[in-house]
């Protein structure tokens, strides 16, 4: 932060006011995290309701996430105190591609937590990171594990499934599915979704497909013409 930065307007400053909660979050290793109630009910939905004067939690100032993954929700927080995803890695290929992964899980994270802010400051990360070059030059998009993670923790609406098939149909190739399927088994929904998208979108070809009998076009013969079955039937019946 340069020294310019040192002030703020009040308006622009965090509300650090209200009670601390204690949020523990994941069953093997559990870790708890403190954070100011009105900080994190300011814009999810789920924390709203759970500090409800009728649920117990708003009593003993705690909740528990046991399925949620504290890394992922370490991200949350700094994003809420920070408005930060702290993921970066520019790195090429499936190392690079952790980020990638770091922000479909926090995606499906803000999704449970039901914030609207937190999923679009996400979906926007992701963005930039696919437009943005990594170390060695080239641009990364989001593959295997990154998809299967959005696919199974968002509804068909989300509009993170629709950011995914929209970056292969404006960009992929087809060896990003033929490379990546046998090792990840992308979700058959994202590749039916693909399908669709791609059929939409492609410009119509300015000729439709024209297909004469006997042009030997789809025919699995060997190259020489007179292998063709049609030339064996003509020399039976005398045409040849």
């Amino acid at each position: 932060m340069g020294i310019t930065q040192l002030r703020t307007y009040k308006h622009g400053s965090l509300d650090l006011r209200g009670r601390a909660l204690a949020v523990t979050v994941g069953s093997t290793n559990p870790v708890t995290f403190s954070v100011h109630e009105h900080l994190i009910c300011r814009t999810s939905d789920y924390f709203k309701r759970a500090m409800k004067a009728y649920w117990e939690t708003s009593t003993s100032g705690s909740v528990t996430l046991k399925e949620e993954d504290p890394d992922v929700f370490e991200v949350y927080l700094h994003w809420l105190y920070f408005e930060k995803l702290p993921v970066q890695n520019d790195s090429p290929g499936l190392e690079g591609n952790t980020e990638y992964v770091q922000l479909a899980k926090a995606y499906v994270l803000g999704e449970m937590l039901q914030d609207v802010n937190f999923k679009d400051a996400v979906l926007d990360a992701i963005l930039i990171k696919s437009r943005s070059k990594a170390s060695d030059g080239q641009e990364w998009f989001p593959v295997g594990p990154a998809i299967r993670h959005i696919y199974e923790g968002t509804p068909e609406s989300s509009p993170a499934r629709r950011l995914l098939v929209d970056m292969y149909t404006y960009h992929g190739y087809g060896d990003w599915l033929t490379e990546w399927a046998n090792k990840d088994d992308l979700p058959k929904q994202f590749l039916l979704d693909l399908a669709i998208a791609t059929l939409a979108k492609r410009p119509r070809p300015a000729a439709s497909l024209v297909y004469n009998a006997g042009t030997c076009e789809y025919h699995e013969h060997l190259p020489d013409p007179n292998s063709c079955y049609i030339n064996s039937l003509a020399s039976r019946r005398g045409e040849a």
